[in-house]
């Protein structure tokens, strides 16, 4: 694995090293690693008209290992710790935390999310008191085989659920439809990043998906802008509505919001089929090269 920044720019070096000291000073994990974007070097950010905010931003996406599960869920649960690195960085974070048990069945499984990040990752804390096992290897034939299944099976959930949104939205039952549009983008969220990586986090939280998503492929930050006051709030309404469209009588959503929200997600429709059949088809190529499969 790689342990140097040399790739990225000063002021993202310093930020980093400022991330990776809130982190080790909160929750004191064994190891911290730099996956996605800011790893590979294909980060993206673009300002909005303002000059000020950011349109779309690139997160970076930190791999906290600890000794336990229990000190994973902590680590993954402290919010304390997400409020100060969101205070203190102009760079989102998104932290995901597992134990160290976890990672190296599934890299001895040969899970290519881990995988991937043993290969592309850089290592920014090593306590030495932790051994990463060495990663197996799923054939390009059953890595295809496994992204084609995943992708129909969520794909066949997402148009399901499209049908219900839609028919909510015709009877104007609005916190109905904001709900049936969560379930079609987390559906969405899943599809791409099992087909990518073969791994899913157990939540719910779009903002959470969304930047892991985005890890994987800086086109899917385009999705929902964070340019301006309205489009943050739109999003906030889009992820809260997995439990307020269900149980909070004070939740309110306009058909404007949903109009602005359903041509977002079809937009990430588009691009995860797009990008989705690349991905698997690029699984097909290598599993007809004899020197891969």
């Amino acid at each position: 694995m790689k342990t140097s920044l040399d790739h990225l720019p000063e002021p993202k070096r310093h930020e980093l090293r400022r991330a990776v000291d809130i982190i080790l000073e909160s929750v004191k994990p064994e190891m911290l690693i730099l996956f996605g974007s800011y790893a590979r070097g294909d980060w993206q950010e673009e300002m909005a008209d303002d000059g000020v905010h950011y349109q779309y931003q690139s997160d970076f996406d930190l791999l906290a290992v600890a000794k336990s599960e229990a000190k994973a869920l902590r680590i993954e649960r402290k919010d304390s710790l997400r409020k100060e690195l969101s205070r203190s960085l102009r760079t989102p974070v998104t932290l995901i935390a597992h134990d160290i048990h976890f990672v190296n069945r599934n890299l001895t499984k040969g899970q290519f999310f881990f995988a991937d990040i043993l290969k592309e990752g850089v290592m920014l804390h090593d306590s030495g008191k932790l051994e990463l096992a060495e990663p197996g290897a799923l054939s390009p034939k059953e890595r295809k085989r496994l992204a084609e299944q995943d992708f129909e099976y969520w794909m066949e959930k997402v148009n399901s659920v499209d049908k219900k949104f839609r028919f909510c939205l015709a009877e104007e039952e609005y916190t109905e439809a904001a709900f049936d549009l969560h379930q079609k983008t987390e559906r969405l969220y899943n599809a791409i990043l099992l087909v990518f990586t073969r791994y899913k986090p157990k939540t719910h939280d779009l903002e959470r998906l969304s930047d892991l998503v985005a890890s994987l492929e800086p086109e899917f930050l385009k999705v929902f802008p964070q340019g301006s006051r309205e489009e943050k709030d739109r999003f906030e309404l889009l992820r809260q509505a997995y439990v307020s469209a269900r149980y909070s009588p004070a939740y309110r959503i306009t058909r404007e919001d949903l109009d602005w929200l359903s041509e977002r997600v079809q937009l990430l429709q588009s691009l995860a089929e797009r990008l989705c059949l690349e991905r698997i088809e690029g699984f097909d190529a290598a599993a007809t090269d004899p020197e891969t499969s």
